[in-house]
């Protein structure tokens, strides 16, 4: 933390736009060192950027979701499960009457109920 200006560290560290500006053109390495100096510094001093702050990584933008996008994507998935639960319990269905019909198919055969012997 020493090789930088610490001036310049304090202020990535508070969220200060105008250093970070000043810092965009250096090679990614020196950019990666400021931004563990610059961490290492919030955490010594328990410093809360103004702004998002000073990251080695680039800032995703995040796309904020109001409550009807998230109840209409919850009730969407309610109605797959539901039907996919439906869909189950049809085959479900379907596989009993064919058990169903080949018991009876063997009882009027007069065999055994089961294929153990």
């Amino acid at each position: 933390m020493s090789e930088f200006n610490q001036e310049l560290i304090k202020a990535l560290a508070h969220g200060d736009a105008e250093a970070h500006e000043q810092i965009k053109s250096l090679p990614l390495t020196v950019r990666m060192a400021l931004g563990t100096a610059v961490d290492q510094l919030r955490r010594d001093e328990n410093i809360i950027p103004i702004n998002s702050g000073f990251s080695i990584y680039e800032e995703k933008k995040s796309s904020h979701s109001n409550d009807e996008e998230v109840a209409n994507a919850l009730s969407e998935r309610n109605r797959l499960l539901r039907e996919a639960e439906e869909r189950r319990e049809m085959i479900r269905q379907k596989h009993l009457e064919k058990e169903i019909k080949a018991k009876v198919q063997r009882a009027r055969a007069g065999l055994a109920m089961n294929d153990r012997r």
